[in-house]
């Protein structure tokens, strides 16, 4: 039987997101193309809102990984206190290496969803979100990456079903949540989110694709354009 081929980010032990080089192994997922669009319209956003938000952004990055959402928004917003998290160890070495080699101050910390204590003025996540019944039908190289950061339970929405379900300990009154989903999920994880913020503003954007890939929530008193 043939082996695997392992992903050439793997093999090379780097890959590019946001114009940036992020060493990668098979403890991280490898960044993709649509979470740059995410980052890119999370900046945005931001901007928009500039004179409502702080000027020191306080910043929650869940499910880390490589760290490079949060090694980015840091390069971006060099005013942002980041703290991003994980629950694996061996993903959060690889995330310490890359802020100091791009010399990001991230705070990185192992804790499933948040550490204790804290409100954030952004929570950013690309969580699982693949159910478990599709992994085998994934493709080769991607079923190679880590479980732990593509599997999302029976419906893909475990892990982000927590993290919507701690929000209100973790947003501010003020507050941008921005997430990646799957192209299938927008309706119900707008709806969830609408269950625990019902005065945000709450919707789904697509990526270049055209596919359902984000949902963004922005507290009554911040624009979207």
């Amino acid at each position: 039987m043939r082996a695997p081929k392992l992903p050439l980010a793997y093999r090379e032990a780097k890959a590019y997101f946001y114009g940036l080089e992020f060493f990668v192994n098979r403890h991280t997922l490898i960044p993709r193309p649509e979470t740059e669009q995410l980052v890119e319209r999370t900046i945005e956003l931001i901007r928009i809102n500039q004179g409502v938000l702080p000027e020191n952004l306080t910043i929650l990055e869940v499910g880390t990984g490589s760290g490079n959402i949060a090694v980015t928004l840091d390069l971006r917003l060099r005013n942002a206190q980041i703290v991003a998290t994980d629950i694996s160890e061996h993903a959060l070495e690889v995330a310490g290496r890359n802020a100091k080699r791009h010399q990001a101050k991230v705070d990185f910390s192992l804790a499933d969803i948040a550490p204790a204590g804290g409100k954030f003025d952004l929570v950013i996540a690309n969580l699982p979100y693949v159910p478990s019944s599709r992994l085998p039908h994934l493709p080769e190289e991607v079923r190679l990456e880590p479980r732990l950061a593509i599997d999302g339970g029976r419906d893909g929405l475990r892990v982000i079903k927590k993290l919507l379900s701690r929000l209100r300990e973790l947003a501010k009154t003020r507050a941008i949540v921005a997430l990646e989903i799957d192209d299938i999920q927008a309706d119900k994880v707008t709806q969830l989110f609408r269950q625990e913020f019902p005065s945000w503003q709450i919707s789904a954007e697509k990526d270049l694709a055209g596919f359902d890939r984000f949902v963004f929530g922005l507290s009554p008193d911040l624009a979207k354009r």
